[in-house]
C-alpha cells in the first residue's frame, strides 16, 4: 500500500531521459492531432460485454440541481471564490456526482464543498502549482495548513482568508445536519485529500517518477474522490455501520467498491483531461504520461491505450462486485443494515456512472482534442436525458 507523508511520495529517479520523454510526448500528440488521428473514449472505456454509454444510459443527474447550483453560485460570490472561467463548468458537476442527494439543501452543502476544492484546484492546484512563483507557491502552501487547521478546529483564525470564512460556514450547517462521528472522519479525508492535492505533483518537482502502481493510489487521495464518497452518506443522510457491516461480512467488498469508486473517478479523469493537464498545463502527474514514462520506448497511441486498459479493468471488477453484493445484501436479515447498504451501493454505482456522464456532458474538456467526444462539435450527441432539468 502506498504510504503519503506530507503528501509526497518518492519512488524512480527522475533523470533527463525522463524529460527528453515527455518533450517526445508532446510531439508525438501534436503528430496525431496534425494527422487527424484520435480515439473514441466510447470505445476505449468499453468492452465486449459492457458499453459504457448503455451501462450509464439511465443516468439522470439529482432532481434538485439546477437550484442548488444558483445557490452554490450565490453562496461563492458573497465569499470572493467564485471563478468566472470555470465556475458553471465545476458548479454543474455535483448534481452529476450525487444524483441520490434527498433534498435541495443537502445538494447545496455539498456543491458548497466542492466549489471550495474546486476554487483551490483552479487556483493553486497540482496543474496550476508549477507555474506559481516561489512566493505564491509558499502562500499556496500555508492556505493548506491554515484550512487543515480550519477543519480540525471548525474555526475561523482571527484574520480569516475568504475561503477560510466559507470553509467555516461549511461546516456549520454540516454540523446542523451531519452524524457527528461521520463528520469528523470527513473532515480528516479532507484534510488527507488537500495535503497532496495543493502541491506540484509533477516528476520534475519530485525528482522522483511513481510508478503506476503507486501513482494510482495516490492519484485517488488526490482527486478528492474519496470524500466525495464520504459525501454521499450525508447526501442520502443514510450512514454505514461499519461494525455491522463486518459482522454480516460486508466489510471487504464494501471497501473494494469505495476504493475502485475513486479509482475509476480519477483515471478516467485523467483521460478526459489528459490535454488539459499535460498538453496546455504541460503536467506529467496523470495515468498517460506516468505509464509512459515507466515503459521507456513505448509510444503515446501504446501509453493512451494502457490507460484506458487500466480503467476498463477496474470497471468490469466494480461491475462484478457490485452485483455481487447486492445479491449479498437482498438477503441480509437486518433489515436497517439491508437498506443502507443498498443505499450506497446505488451512491456508487451513480458515482461510476456520473464519471463518464458528466465529462462527456461539461464544457470543462472540451476543444481541439485527440478523443471524439472531447470535441467542441460532439456536445451535440449527449443524451437529453444526462441534461439538468
Amino acid at each position: 500500500m502506498l504510504r503519503i507523508v506530507e503528501g509526497v511520495v518518492v519512488a524512480g529517479e527522475y533523470t533527463s531521459v525522463l524529460e527528453q520523454n515527455v518533450a517526445a510526448m508532446h510531439v508525438q500528440y501534436e503528430a496525431l492531432l496534425g494527422e487527424g488521428c484520435g480515439w473514441s473514449l466510447r470505445s476505449l472505456f468499453s468492452t465486449p460485454d459492457c458499453d459504457i454509454a448503455d451501462y450509464c444510459r439511465d443516468f439522470a443527474p439529482n432532481r434538485f440541481g439546477l437550484q442548488a447550483c444558483e445557490r452554490v453560485e450565490q453562496f461563492c460570490r458573497v465569499h470572493g471564490i467564485w471563478l468566472e472561467a470555470g465556475g458553471a463548468h465545476y458548479n454543474s458537476m455535483t448534481p452529476y456526482l450525487h444524483p441520490g442527494a434527498v433534498s435541495a439543501e443537502r445538494m447545496l452543502i455539498i456543491g458548497v464543498y466542492n466549489a471550495i476544492l474546486f476554487w483551490l484546484n483552479d487556483t493553486v492546484g497540482r496543474e496550476k502549482f508549477a507555474h506559481l512563483s516561489a512566493a505564491e507557491q509558499q502562500q499556496a502552501a500555508d492556505a493548506v495548513r491554515r484550512l487543515s487547521r480550519v477543519l480540525e478546529t471548525r474555526c475561523a483564525p482571527a484574520d480569516p482568508l475568504p475561503v477560510e470564512t466559507a470553509t467555516v460556514e461549511l461546516l456549520s450547517m454540516l454540523s446542523q445536519r451531519a452524524d457527528p462521528h461521520w463528520l469528523a472522519e470527513f473532515a480528516a479525508s479532507t484534510i488527507e485529500h488537500l495535503q497532496p492535492a495543493i502541491r506540484d505533483q509533477n516528476a520534475r518537482a519530485r525528482g522522483h517518477l511513481l510508478s503506476v502502481a503507486d501513482y494510482i493510489d495516490l492519484r485517488a487521495f488526490v482527486s478528492g474522490m474519496y470524500p466525495a464518497i464520504a459525501l454521499c452518506e450525508f447526501g442520502s443522510d443514510t450512514y454505514l455501520a461499519w461494525d455491522r457491516i463486518t459482522a454480516a461480512g460486508l466489510a471487504g467488498d464494501l471497501h473494494t467498491l469505495r476504493v475502485l469508486t475513486a479509482q475509476i473517478g480519477a483515471l478516467m479523469n485523467d483521460v478526459f483531461s489528459f490535454e488539459k493537464e499535460c498538453i496546455v498545463d504541460r503536467a506529467d502527474f496523470n495515468l498517460i504520461p506516468v505509464w509512459l514514462l515507466n515503459n521507456p520506448g513505448s509510444t503515446l497511441a501504446e501509453a493512451v491505450e494502457a490507460a484506458a486498459a487500466i480503467v476498463r479493468d477496474r470497471l468490469t471488477r466494480f461491475r462484478r462486485i457490485h452485483a455481487r453484493m447486492t445479491g449479498r445484501t437482498a438477503q441480509l436479515t437486518d433489515t436497517d443494515l439491508a437498506r443502507a447498504v443498498a443505499v450506497h451501493l446505488e451512491d456508487l454505482l451513480g458515482c461510476v456512472q456520473a464519471t463518464w456522464v458528466w465529462q462527456i456532458t461539461t464544457l470543462r474538456y472540451k476543444g481541439v482534442s485527440i478523443f471524439v467526444e472531447s470535441r467542441l462539435d460532439e456536445r451535440a450527441s449527449v443524451p437529453e436525458s444526462y441534461s439538468m432539468r
